[in-house]
């Protein structure tokens, strides 16, 4: 795997992938065994054992692709591909691995970081000062190659790599001080990220849900039954898809606030029309059914028209499954 970097101008883009080897530029294997073989001869081995040896491999290790689901859904390239597209992830594992690297340096909240991501790969920007960590890597003794953009990019390729080959042959995690570093900051920060959501959620059942037991409280003193549960559960499609497209940076019950003050297309002036309409007509065909005609407008209208919002699920299905009363 390596990052491939392409030149546009005075601008380079970055995009994380893998390679196959194929052999030697004069001898190229037809297929995996042979391709071993050369590079077992390329590296010393006497031509007759190479060939056993590549045969007796490919025998007994199964072929595994990085690029495809064979150790993270999507490949290891795209998993590093989604790290990279979160500014914030972006920004952190480049920190990490500026400060692990050897002349490199701890940039703190001075780092700036961002990208434009095109089909041509990711371009960086960043204010990192490349001049001086290559300076420091020089008169070092042996001196060390220059820390490019690329270089630094790809260590958030080979650090993901890292955690999915321990995590699936269950080995134990070996690797680079660099690469170290960028796991240890991704661990830290899916911490700190389940932490700020499960603050989110208690926050929000304290304003949303005051003064109702929990789920858990209710079943387990057998005043809603499993059967129950799931049933609301059958309910609550809607409202699962609203949470789970709540940003996890903000806070959780803002969102909810949001989402309930939130204009709809039934606030629009046609559809204030419509209900002046509705009224109008109810009224004239029976004068005497202003007040059937009012509900009828307050509580049909509003509710389908508007849409569904998830206080909907919150004080029609939730709360009462809460509090017993349904």
């Amino acid at each position: 795997m390596g990052t491939i970097t392409n030149s546009h101008g005075v601008s380079q883009a970055h995009d994380f992938g893998a390679m196959t080897m194929i052999g030697h530029e004069d001898d190229r294997g037809k297929n995996r065994a042979e391709r071993i073989e050369i590079s077992l001869r390329t590296n010393g081995i006497d031509p007759g054992k190479a060939k056993a040896q590549a045969q007796a491999f490919v025998d007994a290790v199964p072929v595994k692709s990085f690029e495809k689901d064979d150790y993270v859904k999507g490949g290891i390239p795209n998993a590093a591909r989604m790290d990279a597209k979160d500014r914030t992830t972006l920004k952190g594992l480049l920190r990490a691995g500026l400060a692990a690297v050897p002349g490199g340096y701890d940039a703190g909240d001075r780092l700036e970081v961002d990208y434009v991501l095109s089909d041509l790969g990711y371009f960086l920007f960043t204010n990192i000062d490349f001049a001086a960590v290559n300076k420091r890597r020089a008169g070092m003794r042996p001196a060390i190659e220059p820390l490019t953009p690329a270089a630094l990019f790809n260590l958030i390729l080979e650090s993901r790599a890292d955690m999915h080959l321990a995590a699936f042959y269950g080995g134990d995690f070996i690797t680079t001080t660099a690469n170290s570093a960028l796991v240890r900051w991704r661990q830290a920060h899916l911490f700190e990220r389940a932490d700020r959501n499960r603050e989110a959620r208690e926050q929000y059942s304290e304003l949303v849900l005051a003064n109702s037991p929990s789920i858990q409280d209710v079943i387990d003193s057998g005043e809603r039954s499993f059967s129950e549960f799931l049933k609301l559960l059958d309910k609550a499609q809607k409202f699962k898809t609203w949470l789970a497209k709540a940003t996890p940076d903000q806070k959780l019950v803002s969102q909810y606030i949001e989402a309930l003050k939130a204009d709809t297309w039934a606030d629009k002036a046609p559809v204030k029309a419509l209900r002046y309409f509705f009224s109008l007509g109810t009224g004239c065909a029976d004068p005497t059914g202003g007040m059937v005609s009012g509900a009828a407008d307050a509580f049909l209208l509003d509710r389908f028209l508007k849409g569904w919002r998830p206080n909907h699920f919150v004080d029609d299905r939730l709360k009462p499954f809460l509090k017993g009363e349904s």
